[in-house]
């Protein structure tokens, strides 16, 4: 029986065209450019790198270079999200259709979690945010992560269902027994990511067919209710 549903936040609650997450990995970028005195080449391969390598560049930050992970996250999403997405009161009211616990759980930190919520107007949707710093910084797609996050919801795998747009962040959540829904990409605005320089590392990471790890493909989030249905008929 299905008890949970574990959503995740950046560019699956919110369009991937919404460029919120390119101006924070350009951020991620100029932190590693000003602290370290690389070039912007070599500080986006440096990015993508940790990023294949670690899941995320804090990790690989924190374990290569030791440093302090509250300053990075403070800097990266010194960002200011109303600038990027939008009240979605459509969203709000799928979400209120689910009949299960929702949670969130991100490789974001939770304050950053908790503006993109209230920014989207679905804050009061959800009962617990899951971030980086609960997941002591072995994030998605660690097994570890959603190890985590089962023991804190007291839950088996086969009773929650995962809402991910990132491929590689399904596998682990498969072998724990969770069921997942993949956000494919549905489209991409021509004046976000095309016109910049070093593009995210994520974006490779958003195929155009249904992979085999996924329970469900769905095209945008306002489907998700009803494949939750599908997965789960009550």
């Amino acid at each position: 029986m299905i008890r949970y549903i574990l959503f995740d936040l950046d560019e699956t609650l919110y369009p991937a065209t919404s460029g919120l997450m390119p101006a924070i990995g350009e951020r991620m970028r100029t932190f590693l450019e000003q602290r370290y005195n690389l070039d912007p080449e070599v500080a986006h391969e440096l990015q993508k790198r940790y990023w294949l390598q670690y899941g995320t560049t804090l990790r690989g930050l924190m374990l290569e270079r030791e440093i302090d992970p509250q300053e990075y996250l403070d800097y990266v999403h010194n960002v200011e999200v109303a600038q990027f997405i939008q009240p979605d009161e459509r969203l709000h009211k799928i979400l209120a259709t689910i009949p299960y616990e929702k949670v969130i759980m991100t490789n974001a930190d939770a304050p950053h979690a908790e503006r993109v919520l209230a920014r989207l107007g679905v804050a009061d949707e959800f009962t617990r945010i899951f971030d980086i710093v609960f997941m002591e910084f072995e994030c998605k797609p660690a097994r570890g992560a959603y190890e985590r996050v089962l023991a804190a919801l007291n839950a088996r795998g086969d009773e929650c269902i995962l809402i991910e747009d990132s491929v590689r962040n399904l596998p682990s959540a498969r072998e724990l027994g969770i069921q997942t829904i993949l956000l494919l990409p549905n489209g991409m605005d021509p004046q976000v990511q095309p016109t910049r320089r070093f593009l995210d590392p994520a974006a490779q990471d958003k195929p155009a067919e249904c992979p085999p790890d996924a329970n469900l493909c769905i095209q945008e989030i306002y489907q998700v209710a009803e494949a939750i249905q599908t997965l789960a008929p009550r």
